[in-house]
């Protein structure tokens, strides 16, 4: 009988631990009634299927099923009905551990509106260990490279440390320091007398100042001050009561501020100068002066003066004069019975003065000019090189018959600053050619200023 019973005790055992068995394997969150909810992952490695879901750290519910939908991992849970599940609460992939495995925790909202069965629930995606260890190591590589410049700034391969730059440099400093105090006491030993002497100065002339400065004796110079100031305050008063009169229009003054015709009058006037003045300075002007030699005449020299109203115009005035002047050619006439004989004969003029007085006109790079040339009329032409600083010149003047005209060539360049260089050809397509090489100074405005300014 006792056997009978121990065997149905037995049996009643194996019974209950094989339906807990299967109770806690069917559902390992323990017993109760569960819903079911979903949500989608874009990543949902180390997650399986009975993979338990935790509320607060404590287990609560388990993944049901996991599914492909499309790119991102559709995963069916279900919960603990007796944990109210809102519409804001959210699901994170976490892990036990440094390397543990994952399982999910809802962390569940304030809203008071509850999700319903097979509702989504918004996916957090945590941080992974690959991704902490992915940025780990891009972290460790950061600060290898950082110790690596470190290093290279501290101690450059195959260069002296910088460090012991420093501490050299130091060091000499330190040995400056020494020589200069060494120097110091040298001067101070054997000169304590003057050094006295020095002291007492600086202090008579600090009573001095403080003597100076006193207002309450008479003879200080701040009593000086504060008469100025007193006629500089009686002087304010004498001025504002001439202002009042003006205002009033008392006197010559007074009565051109106050009468509008008479003040109208001054203000055209003043617009009038204001506008020569104007014009005035939009003048440009230009001088020259050059000195030679030709090979025919000897020396020559040339003095220049450029007005320029506007860009493109320009009056060119000028005089020259040489040691020979120019052929003049006198043709006498004589009858000695009956017989004519005509003699023709060439002087010359010594130190003879030319004048030139032009009109031009700027068209780009090319200057035209007409007028007066050496004291008769003529043409000139002038091509300017910019970037060289240089002038080509080509003038014709002095028409002879028989001989036609004096063509001169000219070239002339920039040396340095204010100083030029002109070579010539007279005479080209007449008998008699001659060259002249001269050298001169040409100053622009600002180059006036500044010489009348040394000078001044």
């Amino acid at each position: 009988m006792n056997e009978f019973k121990v065997g149905l005790l037995a049996i009643a055992t194996i019974i209950a631990v094989v339906v807990m068995s299967l109770k806690i394997t069917s559902n390992q969150s323990g017993f109760g009634q569960y819903v079911t909810y979903r949500t989608i992952v874009k990543d949902a490695s180390g997650i399986f299927p009975k993979t338990p879901i935790k509320v607060a750290g404590i287990n609560a519910g388990r993944i049901v099923s996991i599914e492909l939908q499309g790119n991102t991992a559709l995963i069916t849970f279900e919960i603990l009905k007796q944990i109210q599940v809102t519409k804001n609460s959210k699901l994170r992939i976490k892990s036990v551990g440094f390397l543990g495995d994952k399982y999910l925790e809802i962390y569940v909202g304030d809203s008071t509106e509850l999700l319903r069965k097979y509702d989504f629930i918004d996916s957090e995606e945590a941080a992974g260990i690959e991704n902490l260890i992915k940025d780990s190591s891009e972290v460790l590589s950061d600060v290898k490279q950082i110790v690596r410049s470190l290093k290279d700034s501290i101690s450059p391969e195959g260069e002296p440390s910088p460090v012991k730059k420093i501490l050299a440099d130091v060091q000499e400093l330190v040995a400056n320091t020494k020589e200069v105090t060494a120097s110091l006491k040298r001067v101070t030993t054997g000169n304590e007398e003057k050094l006295n002497a020095m002291m007492d100065n600086l202090q008579a002339f600090s009573e001095d100042l403080a003597y100076q400065v006193d207002r309450n004796n008479s003879d200080s110079a701040m009593a000086d001050v504060k008469q100025v100031l007193a006629n500089t305050k009686k002087l304010t008063g004498d001025l504002e009561s001439i202002v009042a009169d003006i205002k009033r229009g008392k006197g010559t003054i007074g009565k051109l501020v106050a009468e509008d015709e008479i003040a109208d009058q001054v203000k055209d006037t003043l617009s009038s100068v204001q506008k020569i003045v104007g014009k005035a300075e939009s003048l440009r002007t230009e001088l020259s002066l050059f000195s030679g030699v030709n090979s025919k005449s000897g020396g020559d020299t040339e003095a220049a003066f450029r007005i320029f109203p506007s860009p493109e115009r320009f009056y060119h005035l000028g005089i020259s004069t040489s040691e020979i002047g120019p052929d003049k050619e006198k043709t006498t006439i004589t009858t000695t019975n009956g017989v004519t004989v005509t003699e023709d004969k060439k002087e010359n003029e010594k130190n003879t003065f030319r004048f030139n007085v032009q009109i031009g006109r700027r068209i780009g790079d090319i200057d035209l000019r007409g007028g007066l040339i050496e004291s008769t009329g003529g043409l000139g032409v002038d091509y300017r090189i910019q970037p060289i600083n240089t002038k080509l010149s080509l003038e014709t003047f002095d028409y002879k018959k028989k001989k036609g005209a004096n063509v001169r060539f000219s070239a002339e360049t920039q040396i340095w600053n204010v100083l030029y260089g002109r070579a010539s050809v007279n005479d080209a397509f007449r008998s008699g050619k001659s060259g002249t090489v001269q050298g001169g100074l040409r100053f622009n405005d600002e180059d006036l200023k500044g010489l009348i300014g040394f000078f001044w």
